[in-house]
Order: C-alpha cells, then structure tokens, then sequence
C-alpha cells in the first residue's frame, strides 16, 4: 500500500553540514517548508561537555582501544568567510568550538623555500577555524530545532526513485513514502546516488594517491598555526585544535597526510609508534614531539566533477558538484559558498514574486552561471598545486622553492594569498555578514 504523499517546497537530499547550512538559511529566512532527507539515523541525545554542544561519538565506532576517543573526530578547516555565513545563521559559538587559524606555515621538506601568513598583519582575529565536522553537523540541527515547523527531517532514509513532471519532483524514500517538492537539492557527497539516479554524469581524475586522516596529541602548544608541509610524495597539512576538556592542557592537530597508494596501505599499517617516527620524519620538529596518534583511517584521491549541476527542478550543492583534493582544505568552503549563491537566488525570487517557482529553469540556470567562475577557479588551482608539490622532478623542485621564497618577501602577493585562503576573492570578495 503506497503512503500518503507529502509536498514540500524545498526537499534537501543529504543531512550533512553543507545540506543542513541550506535548510537552516531558507528556515530563517522564508516561509518555505523543507524536508532533509539523511542516510544515517537520528542521533542519539548525548551528555553536554565544554567541548561539544552535546558529547559526539561519531566514529567511536572506529577508535582503537588503546587510543582516547578526543583523537578521533574528524576535523575540517573553515575560512574567514566561512565562518561569516554560519556566524549569520546564528553559529556564534563557532569560536568556542573550534579552534582560530592565527598562522599558516607552508614549507618544503629538504629544501630552504617556505612562507607564513599571519592573521595580525591583516587586522583579524583568525585566518580561518577548524572544528571537528560532527561538531558542527550538530551545532546546525541545534539550530535547526528552532524551525521544527518548517524543516522536517527523515532520517535512516534514501531516494529509491526519482520522478519528475513539469511542476514537481516526486520522490519515493526506501520506506515507500512518498514526497513532492518545486525543487530537489542534491548536497549528499561525492558518491551521492541520487545524481545517479537523476542521471547526471561525472567527470573523474584518479590522482591515484590516498589521504590518511587522524588527530595528534603534541607535547607543546600549536600556537594556533595550521601547517602544509610538501613532501616528494605528497602534502601534509597539520592544522589546530581546540584542547579537550576531558583531557585540560592538552595540545591537539588534525593530521591530512597525502601518499601515493602503495604507501598509505604500508603507513596505515604501522603500529602507533612506528607511524609517529615516520610522520616525524616527514613534518619534522616546528611542533616538538608528538605524543600519541588517534585512529587512522583513509580515502582515495579523485577529483569528481559533475557534468551538469543543475536539472530540471533538480540543483547540486557541495562534493555532489566537485570534490577536490584536500592539498588546500577548501571542499567545505566551496560548498558553504554554493549554498550562498543558492539561497540568494531561492530568497530573490521570493522576494519579488510571493508566487514564484523556485525551482523554475531561469532560477537554476543564474544559479549555475554564478557558481561556474569560482568553481572552475578553485579546481584549476588546486589541480595545479597537486602536479606542482607531489612532484619530484628538479626543475619543479628549484620553480616552487623560489616561488615559496617570493612570495614570503613580497607583501603584497602574501595579501593576495591571504584573501584566497580567508576566501575573499573576485566575486566572492563581499562581505557575507548577511547570508
């Protein structure tokens, strides 16, 4: 027997931080009803501690018993403007949270070339913070139970069908419910299904390398610096934590160690000791010694780029779009600002015509344009960065090391980069203060 269908404005497929970013902005600023539909279960309510808006086990599941489960959470760094647009959706506990981005350190293992920002030089705070993703996913539903009326959520559920008319979306979940939205917004991810099943193809680079992924307790203070460090084989980005509270003056950093595939299956399967001194030996000391490693885990390189990023009634957000390879940390980022276009463009057409279609073609269409420059911007350069630093060839070497060196005298290409990595560039360079 089918169930009853529910119509919806706006149906979200994907709970994650990017989907969430969306359904919390069109909730506060419309009267649109949406439905998030979210692969995993509910969370379960869990004991508040200083250091979580409720205590996370996200990944527990996973943590080796010999490890404390504060180093296992993973962790995603968020820009200036970044943090401006969830500061606008009510995320003013960002700062308490994560941890600020006072520095940035950028070197080359074996070779003299290495520049620093700093966040002084530009009159701010930070740079950027980096909270622990099942941290924030929870800080948006905290947010999100203020519009229970508007915002409905179907969690443990998945498209199984996909149909679509003129005026609608209809969609059948894995339960045989069924929903009808004006729009369908697809933020689920890299391996997302439903633009599989909504037809869209991807365009795939296998950069044939894996990322490794783990929090490191440290002896001594990070100092608020996130670090990149290039290696022949690959980059390793350090970035800070905020110290946990079950562990006081404890000194954490979230490790993305990129190497070819053959390496990582070796290095994951290192005891803890035995993968400290390597990763010692490759990051060097600019943070003492490292105490102990959380669980490890990790995930193929592939840049995913999809072919179309909008379809009748139908528009992609986040890695459903693209995913990148993590060498500069900004696939959220990219993701929060789809989410900005969108919005914009949903809030527009609301405002000036209460009958209007947001999921009309012309709507979609702006949004697809807007979105292209910046998107094809970020993938082009972070593909360059790729080839440019996991590369042993001489020339390169000597090229990148003198570039490292320019850059670090010249205080206006440091501006420039600074305003990339806060991102605040070309079109994206207006403040997002109001989303």
């Amino acid at each position: 027997m089918n169930k009853a269908e529910k119509s919806f404005d706006l149906v979200i497929a994907g709970g994650g931080a990017v989907g969430l970013t969306l359904a919390l902005a069109i909730a506060q600023q419309s009267q649109l009803n949406v439905a998030v539909i979210e692969a995993n279960e509910r969370p379960e309510p869990q004991n508040k501690s200083e250091n979580s808006p409720k205590s996370t086990n996200s990944n527990a599941d996973n943590c080796t018993s010999n490890n404390d489960s504060f180093l296992d959470l993973r962790s995603v760094a968020l820009s200036a403007q970044s943090t401006q647009i969830l500061g606008a959706l009510g995320l003013t506990s960002l700062s308490k949270f994560g941890c600020p981005i006072s520095h940035i350190h950028v070197s080359d293992k074996g070779h003299l070339g290495r520049s620093s920002l700093h966040a002084q030089d530009y009159h701010l705070d930070a740079l950027g913070q980096v909270i622990e993703l099942p941290v924030l996913v929870e800080l948006l539903q905290n947010e999100i139970k203020a519009y229970a009326q508007q915002v409905t959520f179907y969690f443990g559920q998945s498209i199984d069908q996909l149909h679509k008319s003129a005026d609608y979306v209809e969609l059948v979940l894995g339960d045989k419910q069924r929903l009808k939205a004006s729009l369908l917004v697809i933020a689920e991810g890299g391996n997302s299904p439903t633009r599989e099943k909504s037809g869209i193809d991807t365009q795939l680079k296998d950069y044939q390398q894996s990322a490794i992924v783990a929090n490191v307790a440290l002896f001594d203070d990070h100092n608020n610096t996130a670090f990149e460090r290039f290696t022949p084989d690959g980059p390793l980005a350090l970035l800070p934590l905020k110290p946990a509270s079950q562990h006081p003056g404890s000194y954490r950093s979230s490790l993305v160690w990129t190497l070819s595939r053959s390496q990582c299956e070796s290095v994951l399967a290192l005891s803890d000791k035995d993968f400290i001194a390597r990763l010692q030996d490759e990051f060097g000391y600019r943070l003492g010694k490292i105490k102990a490693v959380g669980n490890r885990s990790a995930f193929p390189l592939v840049q995913s780029r999809a072919l179309q990023h909008i379809q009748h009634r139908t528009a992609l957000l986040g890695n459903a779009c693209q995913t990148l390879h993590p060498i500069a940390g900004q696939g959220l980022n990219l993701g929060l600002r789809d989410v900005y276009e969108l919005v914009q463009i949903i809030l527009s057409n609301q405002s000036s015509d209460k009958t209007s279609d947001i999921g009309s073609y012309s709507g979609l269409q702006c949004y697809q344009q807007n979105r292209k420059n910046d998107q094809a911007r970020l993938i082009g350069a972070t593909d360059l960065l790729v080839h440019t630093f996991s590369n042993r060839y001489p020339p390169l070497v000597i090229g990148r090391n003198l570039a490292l060196g320019i850059l670090d005298s010249h205080p206006r290409l440091k501006q420039i980069l600074a305003h990339h990595a806060m991102g605040f560039h070309g079109t994206s360079g207006k403040s997002h203060a109001k989303l």
